[in-house]
């Protein structure tokens, strides 16, 4: 039985231009009517992940940050200890100072973790980290837009199991959808994880059922499987 289906957003149910494909919104809405929660899974803020939910009509749980924010109806829960948002902070002043990092949002819209503009390769920001003995709490993870400096306790899979303990939900029941990296730890903690056919090797490894196409248009033809067992 599906209790919930929680989905990244780029490059899971968006075509290749990125604008979001309009059959995998009416079939996740039409999951909804039949009362099953819909939830966005993003590295993206809280600010953007409600944003996106209210224009999408999605109804369902938020994770935000990787994992470090999750909102469950109007409750905001921080998954991320004080320390170690603390050593991120310090971590982002070291990485600007001797690289020259850029943060791709004002200091305090992002609450858990740091996102950086991709202007410098990723092993410098990761040789900077381990030299200064960040990396033993702090990793630097490369979604394809950012590289976010986040907490190593911390990933979107921790942040499902969070909302499934405040909602009353066995993460068996949950279907889960994501194509990045970050998305891998998701798709393992759900019942049901699904992989388009543009996901990471990675995350095709861990997935449950891997779609024969790319981006919103394999995950559409999922959801109107889903929907037609769902009916049955």
């Amino acid at each position: 039985m599906t209790s919930l289906v929680i989905t990244d957003i780029d490059g899971t149910i968006t075509g290749d231009d990125r604008a979001v494909h309009l059959k995998c919104v009416r079939y996740l809405r039409e999951l909804q009517e039949r009362g099953i929660p819909v939830g966005i899974a993003t590295g993206n803020t809280l600010y953007y992940s409600r944003s996106a939910a209210t224009l999408l009509g999605f109804e369902g749980p938020l994770i935000a940050e990787n994992g470090g924010i999750v909102a469950v109806d109007d409750e905001e829960i921080s998954t991320v200890p004080e320390e170690d948002i603390e050593l991120i902070q310090e971590a982002y002043r070291e990485l600007r100072r001797r690289l020259g990092v850029r943060r791709t949002e004002p200091p305090g819209l992002r609450r858990t973790e740091v996102a950086l503009y991709r202007d410098v390769p990723i092993e410098e920001v990761e040789r900077v980290l381990d030299g200064l003995g960040y990396s033993d709490r702090i990793e630097v993870v490369d979604t394809g837009f950012a590289y976010h400096l986040k907490s190593k306790r911390v990933d979107k899979g921790k942040g499902l199991l969070v909302i499934c303990e405040r909602l009353g939900i066995d993460p068996d029941d949950v279907v889960a959808i994501g194509d990045g990296d970050n998305d891998a730890p998701l798709l393992k903690a759900a019942g049901l994880g699904v992989a388009p056919a543009n996901a990471t090797e990675n995350v095709k490894r861990i997935a449950d059922v891997v779609l024969d196409a790319e981006n919103g248009e394999g995950v559409a033809t999922f959801l109107r499987k889903l929907l037609e067992e769902v009916d049955a």
